[in-house]
């Protein structure tokens, strides 16, 4: 080793070559933390994804259900109500149910609910009223079922007429449709629109 070497390494590295060797360990360090926090990002978003979903899927269930063991009786008759909010639908379904609920000592019992679903602003709300003989508001319950909602769009299949229809007076009629079509639009994260629709036929279960 010649005398210009040994005195080199006596000296050890130099300032420049301590930034650069400095800057490549940041440079390694900013990519592998990138890629976590796009990895975290990731799977952050495929869990909301699916949480949304199997709330959504839990929501059509519960709708499905209610729906096709709804009534409609002269104290409840079924109402579907169509309107729009901004250009969007935002209808309003209304209709008796069995509940299995015990009311109030003081009130009369039944086993009969009724059941409202509405949109509010962009919510999809579920109202029940567990005493429809009741005289107060103790038995009504509130519950917000999904947000994001662009529309909420219900369609009712008259087999008498064989035709869809927007809206159902069991008012007149006494009775309730063969089948309703939910269709559901929420706004996704991308701002997209997506809607899901279920077909559920009234009367089918027990």
């Amino acid at each position: 080793m010649s005398s210009c070497q040994a005195r080199r390494s006596e000296r050890g590295f130099t300032l420049i070559e301590v930034l650069l060797a400095t800057a490549l360990v940041a440079v390694i360090a900013a990519m592998v933390f990138g890629s976590l926090h796009l990895s975290t990002m990731a799977i952050d978003r495929a869990r909301s994804v699916t949480a949304r979903q199997q709330v959504l899927r839990s929501t059509l269930r519960i709708m499905g259900d209610e729906m096709a063991t709804g009534i409609s009786i002269p104290a409840g008759p079924w109402m579907g109500i169509n309107a729009d909010r901004e250009g969007n639908p935002a209808d309003t379904i209304a209709f008796v149910a069995l509940g299995q609920v015990r009311a109030a000592e003081s009130e009369q019992e039944t086993e009969l609910v009724r059941i409202v679903y509405t949109r509010e602003g962009d919510r999809l709300f579920r109202v029940v009223r567990r005493n429809m003989f009741g005289t107060t508001d103790e038995s009504v319950s509130h519950m917000e079922l999904v947000t994001n909602v662009k529309g909420f769009n219900l369609r009712y299949y008259d087999s008498q007429a064989n035709v869809w229809s927007d809206e159902w007076d069991g008012r007149a009629r006494n009775s309730t449709p063969s089948a309703v079509l939910i269709e559901l639009t929420l706004i996704q994260d991308d701002a997209e629109t997506r809607t899901y629709r279920q077909w559920v036929p009234v009367g089918a279960r027990s």
